[in-house]
């Protein structure tokens, strides 16, 4: 019994901890963007969901200060609407193509090229600023230089104002060069839910 009541303890103070004593970054700090924001996928996986639950974990952001529906779930030509508002600051795109999602979407890698394509000259002419983020783990082909997801990065990260990504995805230097080539700040974490979640907390100011 006490045993299962000092594990009770152990757990309610893992819970009551801010998330970012545990979390682990590397290269530049974490840097800060204006709200509301738009979180897009770039390639149509399933990161930008998996970032848009790690922004709903943090219970920091209501609807109203993110800008309401601010996921882009669905990357057609329509959505184009949401950055020509001008009502959104900060556009972070995901990179996370699949063949599923793209499929789903009755798209090509090409279509989805030429969309993200206008989707950066739009938020450039509304002078929104740019994060490009990798955090799902098997995102990364390099030995196959046609891999879409090689591909969106050479397109969306050389325009970013910040890149972020996991480290299991930056082994052969990959957005470190771009980082350096580029002069964009760059922060690499460990884990892409724990460490994501403690960035998503601190990189949009009200």
């Amino acid at each position: 019994m006490k045993r299962v009541v000092l594990s009770l303890i152990f757990t309610i103070m893992l819970i009551a901890v801010p998330v970012q004593l545990f979390a682990v970054f590397s290269g530049d700090p974490v840097q800060q963007f204006e709200m509301p924001f738009l979180l897009t996928s770039g390639g149509q996986g399933a990161g930008s969901k998996s970032l848009r639950m790690l922004v709903q974990l943090t219970k920091k952001y209501t609807p109203a200060e993110v800008g309401g529906d601010y996921w882009l779930e669905d990357e057609t030509p329509e959505r184009y609407a949401y950055i020509d508002s001008g009502n959104f600051k900060t556009l972070v795109i995901v990179i996370s193509v699949t063949e599923k999602g793209l499929g789903a979407s009755g798209i090509t890698i090409e279509d989805e090229i030429g969309f993200l394509k206008v989707v950066l000259e739009k938020a450039k002419a509304k002078g929104m600023k740019i994060i490009a983020v990798s955090m799902e783990a098997d995102a990364r082909a390099p030995k196959i230089p046609t891999n879409g997801n090689e591909r969106i990065i050479d397109l969306v990260c050389p325009q970013a104002d910040y890149l972020i990504s996991i480290k299991a995805n930056n082994t052969d230097g990959r957005f470190t060069k771009i980082s350096q080539d580029y002069g964009i700040p760059l922060t690499i974490v460990d884990s892409a839910n724990v460490d994501m979640r403690a960035i998503v907390q601190q990189i949009f100011v009200k």
